[in-house]
C-alpha cells in the first residue's frame, strides 16, 4: 500500500507521479454520492483544468498541520471578538474620545467590510491558493487593530473598523481553510475544538471588555492590544507554518496570468457595489437617518437594483471565472443549509440585539453586571456551537438534529414574547435559545463544507458566510425598527398619561421625556415641576412599556423560527459523505518518519 493514495472521481484514474485528480467540472466525488449541476450553458468551461489532490494520508503527524491549526483558532478569536469587544463598549469608547454622532459608523464599516469581503476571499483564494490570502488578513487586522488602540477620535475608531472587517472577511472563514486539510470524516470533531479554545473570547468577551475597561490604564485601548497580540501570533503561525497546494498544483496547463485575464471584474464591481449600497441602506435606515429619508431609500433601491444586475451578469455573460457560480443555488442541499442558517441567524439577532437593551431597561445599568447579564446569549451560542460540531458525526441524522435545534430555537426565542419583567425566566429562555442557535452554527458550517464540490470549498464558504452576515445586518435593522416604533406608541399610551396623572405639569413633559429616555438622574431631576413620586411613576410605566414593546419584538421573530424549521426539513442527509478524504494536504516534514498508510487513517482520531 503506498503511502498516499490517490482518489479517483467519476473515474478510476489514477496518477501515481502527481497524486492528483482531475476532477470533471462541477462534479463531487464518487463517494459523495453527491451532484453538482453543470454552470450555465454561456460559460467557458475551464474548471476542467482544475486539479484536487486528494489523498487519505494522515495530516495528523504533520508539525505544519498543528501550527495551521493554532493560527485559523488565533484568527477565529481575533474575527469574533475584534468585532465583539469593541462593539460592546462602543458607547464607553464614544463618550471617552467623542462624542460623535456618527460612532455606529463603527459597527456599520465592519459589517460592509465582511458582507463584501467574504466572497472575494473565497472565490479569489479558490483561485490562486490560499497562502496569502489568510497570512495577509492577520497582518491587515494588526494594522486596523493599531489605529484602534492609538485613536483619538471616532473616526479613527471607524477606520479600525475597515480594516478588522476586512480581514475578519478571511478571518472568519475557518470552516473551509479547517475543513481541506483534516479528513472529511473529521472536519466537525476539529471545528468543535476550536470552538471550545476560543470559548472564552466568543462567550464572554463582553466581560472581559469591561474588565479591561474598569481594571487597566489603558482602559478600552487594551482590548485593540489584546488582539495585536493575538493577530501577530497567528501571522507568525500562518507564515511558518501554513503550506496549502500551491498555484501549480491548483491547476493543469494555466498560468497566473491567464487566471489574472480571466478575473471576473464586471461581477467584483457589481457585488460590491451592490452589496455596499444595499447594507449601507439597511443600516442607515432608523439609526443615522429616518428610514424615509432620501440617503436610505436611494441606497437601498440602487444597491438591491445593482445586485440584481449582478445575478444577471453571473448568468449570462460567457465568464470563464465567474465570482459566484449560479450553479451554487442549483444545489438543495447547499442551498436548504444556507438559508436555514441565514434565517436562524436572524432569530439570533432579534435576542443579541435586543437583550442588551432590555437589560439595560429593565434590569440593571451597572456596567460588569450588564455584561454578564448579555453573556448568556454569548455564553450558551458558543456552547452550542461547540457542541453541534461535536454532535454531528455521531449517531448521524444529521438533519433530524438541524429540525431538532431549529424548533428549540423558535420555542425558546419565541417565548421571550411571555417572559415580561423576569430577570430569572428571560435569562433562561434567552441561554435555551441561543444554545439552539449555536448547535444550528456548529452542525451548518461543516455541513456545508461537505454538500458542495471540493474545488469551490472557498467560494461556496464565502458566499455561505456574507449571505450570514446580510442576514444579520437585516435583522438588525428589522427588529431595533419594530422595538423602536413600538417604543414610541406605547410611550403614548402608557408613560405619557402615568406621568401627567402623577402631577407632571403638562408644559414640563417633553423635556422630561427625553431626560427619561436619556437615563441620566440629574437631567430628570432638572426637569421643573418633577417630583420623586412623579419619577417613580414614569419610571415604572417606562418599564412596562419597554416589556411591552420587547413583547412585540420576540413575537416577529417566530416567523422567522418557523422558515428556519422548514428549510432544515430539506436539509441534506451527508452519512454516506463522510469519507477519510482530504482534500489539500499541507506541504511539511512529518513529526515521525514513519509513514501513514491508507487503513491507518481510519484509525486516527482528532
Amino acid at each position: 500500500m503506498s503511502d498516499s493514495t490517490a482518489t479517483t472521481v467519476e473515474k478510476d484514474i489514477i496518477n501515481p507521479t502527481t497524486e492528483q485528480v482531475e476532477l470533471p467540472a462541477h462534479k463531487s466525488e464518487q463517494h459523495h454520492h453527491h451532484h453538482v449541476p453543470h454552470p450555465h450553458p454561456h460559460h467557458t468551461n475551464i474548471d476542467e483544468l482544475d486539479v484536487v489532490e486528494i489523498t487519505t494520508k494522515s495530516p495528523y503527524r504533520e508539525i505544519n498541520f498543528y501550527g495551521t491549526f493554532a493560527a485559523v483558532t488565533l484568527a477565529a478569536s481575533s474575527s469574533f471578538g475584534g468585532f465583539l469587544l469593541p462593539a460592546t463598549s462602543l458607547t464607553l469608547i464614544n463618550a471617552d474620545i467623542g462624542p460623535s454622532s456618527n460612532y455606529t459608523w463603527a459597527i456599520l464599516a465592519w459589517n460592509v467590510c465582511l458582507t463584501a469581503g467574504g466572497v472575494l476571499v473565497g472565490r479569489l483564494s479558490d483561485i490562486f491558493g490560499r497562502r496569502w490570502f489568510f497570512t495577509s488578513s492577520s497582518l491587515v487586522a494588526i494594522i486596523g487593530h493599531a489605529i484602534g488602540a492609538t485613536a483619538n477620535n471616532m473616526n479613527q475608531i471607524i477606520a479600525a473598523s475597515v480594516f478588522i472587517g476586512l480581514a475578519a472577511s478571511a478571518q472568519s472563514s475557518f470552516n473551509y481553510v479547517l475543513a481541506e486539510i483534516v479528513p472529511v470524516k473529521h472536519r466537525f470533531y476539529w471545528m468543535s475544538l476550536m470552538y471550545c479554545i476560543i470559548s472564552p473570547i466568543s462567550g464572554f468577551g463582553a466581560v472581559f471588555a469591561r474588565l479591561f475597561i474598569v481594571n487597566t490604564s489603558a482602559s478600552w485601548r487594551w482590548i485593540y492590544y489584546f488582539f495585536i497580540i493575538n493577530n501577530f501570533v497567528s501571522l507568525l503561525l500562518w507564515f511558518f507554518f501554513y503550506h496549502p497546494p500551491r498555484f501549480s498544483a491548483l491547476h493543469r496547463n494555466r498560468t497566473v496570468w491567464d487566471e489574472v485575464r480571466d478575473l471576473d471584474v464586471g461581477g467584483v464591481i457589481l457585488y460590491t457595489g451592490g452589496i455596499v449600497l444595499f447594507t449601507l441602506g439597511i443600516s442607515w435606515g432608523g439609526t443615522i437617518y429616518p428610514w424615509k429619508s432620501a440617503h436610505v431609500i436611494s441606497c437601498i433601491i440602487v444597491g438591491f437594483l445593482v445586485s440584481v444586475a449582478f445575478v444577471l451578469y453571473e448568468i449570462y455573460m460567457p465568464l470563464n471565472r465567474p465570482l459566484m457560480p449560479m450553479h451554487l443555488w442549483l444545489n438543495r442541499d447547499y442551498t436548504s443549509i444556507t438559508i436555514l442558517t441565514t434565517v436562524g441567524g436572524m432569530v439570533y439577532f432579534s435576542i443579541n440585539v435586543i437583550y442588551p437593551v432590555m437589560v439595560a431597561a429593565l434590569f440593571t445599568t451597572d456596567v460588569v453586571l450588564g455584561g454578564l447579564y448579555t453573556c448568556a446569549i454569548a455564553a450558551s451560542t458558543a456552547l452550542g456551537q461547540a457542541s453541534g460540531s461535536a454532535l454531528a458525526v455521531p449517531g448521524g441524522h444529521a438533519r433530524e438534529k438541524l429540525i431538532f435545534s431549529a424548533m428549540a430555537m423558535t420555542g425558546f426565542i419565541g417565548g421571550m414574547a411571555g417572559v415580561g419583567q423576569s430577570k430569572v425566566i428571560s435569562t433562561v429562555l434567552v441561554a435555551l435559545g441561543s444554545l439552539a442557535v449555536g448547535l444550528i452554527e456548529g452542525l451548518a458550517i461543516g455541513i456545508v463544507t461537505v454538500v458542495i464540490d471540493q474545488k469551490e470549498l472557498g467560494v461556496g464558504g464565502g458566499v455561505f458566510g456574507s449571505v450570514r452576515t446580510l442576514g444579520g445586518v437585516l435583522a438588525t435593522a428589522i427588529f431595533s425598527s419594530i422595538l423602536t416604533n413600538k417604543l414610541t406608541d406605547y410611550t403614548k399610551d402608557m408613560v405619557v398619561p402615568a406621568t401627567l396623572n402623577a402631577g407632571l405639569p403638562a408644559t414640563s413633559l417633553t423635556q422630561f421625556l427625553t431626560a427619561l429616555a436619556s437615563g441620566s438622574a440629574s437631567a430628570i431631576s432638572a426637569v421643573p415641576g418633577v417630583t420623586p413620586s412623579i419619577i417613580a411613576s414614569a419610571v415604572s410605566a417606562n418599564k412596562a412599556a419597554y416589556a411591552k414593546a420587547f413583547q412585540m419584538v420576540f413575537y416577529s421573530s417566530i416567523p422567522f423560527g418557523v422558515l428556519a424549521i422548514l428549510a432544515a426539513c430539506f436539509g441534506p442527509k451527508i452519512e454516506d459523505r463522510l469519507t477519510h478524504d482530504v482534500i489539500r494536504r499541507l506541504e511539511g516534514a512529518d513529526l515521525t518518519d514513519n509513514t501513514t498508510s491508507e487503513e491507518s487513517i481510519e484509525t486516527a482520531t482528532p
